[in-house]
């Protein structure tokens, strides 16, 4: 694993969800799913992680949601496919420019899942 963020860093909750997520890459629009999501990024699982730093446009949808979000996000670590450890491969994404009402969507969900571990 790489990257300044690591795992004892973490602020946010995060909720062990698999969600699809579309986003794009310098030459297409991939499909991969999460890991996780928090209501400052996600995990995204993936064998072809974009660069770190690397900024790109997502969408995606949350469960009992109908309005799909999309935003742009950045990639702040990456575990490699080649040296995954204990993780599986992919990117930990930061959201960037998530849109008031989808911030509340996403808080409401982990909220309602909180509630649900207690």
């Amino acid at each position: 694993m790489s990257g300044p963020l690591s795992i004892e860093r973490r602020t946010n909750r995060r909720l062990p969800i698999r969600v699809l997520v579309e986003y794009e890459s310098t030459e297409d629009f991939l499909f991969d799913y999460t890991a996780n999501i928090s209501i400052g990024g996600m995990f995204i699982r993936t064998n072809e992680p974009l660069e770190m730093g690397t900024r790109f446009r997502m969408r995606f949808r949350l469960p009992d949601r109908k309005k799909l979000i999309e935003t742009y996000a950045v990639v702040r670590w990456v575990v490699s496919p080649a040296d995954p450890g204990m993780m599986e491969p992919g990117m930990g994404v930061q959201f960037d420019d998530l849109a008031p009402k989808d911030f509340r969507d996403v808080q409401e969900l982990i909220g309602q899942w909180e509630e649900g571990q207690d």
